[in-house]
């Protein structure tokens, strides 16, 4: 299938191994390992790794001039490829969505300790008085709103309270707002949410970190 009547996914779990994490830093050239010391904690430059080692995973780019870099905005970006990225992680799950349309893309955890008012529409109020599983349909908000920010290549400069989501039967819908959600629940009470602008079909593909250092290292097929 053509790479534009999809939005192709791909998920890891980090082990936080520095072996793994030597032999993946390894691969990155310059400006990829100065934007990666920019963290300060190791957990967070080895979730970052490995984002951007997925991303030359699904773009089929081995060269080390094919760079991710961020915009102003902390926008994702691959040099040298009119494809659009998205990345997110939470606790030690790492999500990758690329799409030739904008897309957005967000894991979380199960949400326990935020404060719905932050962020909660005043439509979606009827949704979260009648729910009976409250914590859930909180985190499908977030979730869903943060893929459509990213989406948007914003982040929350919007404020979170002015989007609101309604559910019609099994789908979930932006007011005033042309674009297409996906939501799955994944192992471990994480949720995905992916905002497109466009209706594609989700190539959805698990990879271990072995595997992502095969791939990475194998040359390109002609």
């Amino acid at each position: 299938m053509s790479n534009h009547n999809q939005i192709r996914v791909c998920l890891i779990s980090a082990s936080y191994d520095l072996r793994v994490y030597n032999k993946l830093f390894h691969l990155t050239n310059k400006d990829e390992k100065n934007y990666l010391m920019g963290y300060k904690k190791l957990a967070d430059r080895y979730n970052s790794l490995l984002g951007l080692s997925l991303v030359k995973k699904l773009s089929y780019k081995r060269d080390s001039n094919f760079s991710l870099l961020h915009n102003e905005l902390g926008q994702p970006y691959l040099v040298g490829s009119d494809e659009y990225i998205s990345i997110s992680h939470s606790e030690d799950t790492i999500v990758v969505a690329m799409s030739t349309n904008k897309v957005g893309i967000d894991v979380e955890k199960r949400l326990l300790n935020m404060g719905y008012e932050s962020f909660l529409a005043d439509e979606e109020y009827e949704l979260f008085n009648k729910s009976k599983n409250k914590v859930d349909l909180l985190t499908t908000l977030w979730t869903l709103k943060e893929s459509y920010v990213k989406l948007k290549g914003t982040g929350f400069f919007i404020d979170p309270t002015i989007i609101s989501f309604n559910k019609i039967e099994d789908r979930w819908f932006l007011k005033d707002v042309s674009c297409t959600f996906y939501l799955e629940n994944l192992p471990n009470d994480m949720k995905l949410s992916i905002a497109s602008e466009e209706e594609k079909k989700i190539t959805f593909e698990k990879i271990t970190e072995n595997e992502l250092i095969e791939c990475l290292t194998l040359p390109l097929r002609a």
